[in-house]
């Protein structure tokens, strides 16, 4: 629909002239719940049991996951990049919202042995009244999965929102982090 072609191209401009604009170092978040805490149910990113390659011997295990909201990005996009740390993964990306009320959550993370890879799945909720400004966001987050008994060989950074379904980040923790675009050829 040409609308939404045109109301994301505004909303792209519009949060490129008024970035610094729009209040305190949250990017004029308002206080907003930050933690975006998920609840454990059935297929939304609960690690599985099966011992895989990892660190050593032993098998890596998810035992902690955090996310923040880190309020909304300057610069229009849709993005995500990994690091990794002694004993967690972090992800730090940007995530796009049809309109005001949606928020950046983790929608799951999930540690898969067999390929010794771990999945984030960041998704938009819809938080706030049925008052919501018609105007595309961008919501930036970190999410951050802490593991035991080593870290995963690769991390797949997943964004489900008004886009769809699409790769925001691959990264080999023996390799070269690759940071994806959406476009097969900019890798």
């Amino acid at each position: 629909m040409n609308r939404r072609r045109f109301v994301a191209a505004v909303a792209g401009a519009g949060t490129f002239v008024l970035a610094g604009c729009t209040g305190g170092a949250d990017g004029g978040a308002g206080g907003q719940n930050g933690d975006g805490t998920p609840t454990d149910e059935p297929g939304d990113g609960t690690d599985t049991d099966t011992p895989g390659s990892g660190d050593g011997g032993t098998a890596p295990a998810i035992v902690d996951r955090s996310f923040e909201r880190t309020g909304d990005a300057a610069d229009a996009g849709d993005r995500a990049s990994v690091t990794f740390g002694d004993s967690s993964v972090t992800c730090t990306g940007v995530i796009r919202g049809r309109n005001g009320c949606m928020q950046a959550a983790l929608g799951g993370a999930t540690y898969e042995a067999d390929a010794d890879e771990l999945r984030v799945r960041v998704t938009t909720v819809r938080e706030g009244g049925d008052s919501c400004t018609q105007q595309i966001v961008n919501r930036g987050y970190e999410a951050t999965v802490t593991f035991e008994g080593g870290l995963p060989g690769r991390v797949v950074v997943v964004h489900e929102s008004m886009d769809g379904v699409r790769t925001a980040a691959e990264a080999t923790r023996r390799g070269r982090s690759l940071k994806w675009d959406g476009d097969p050829a900019g890798v």
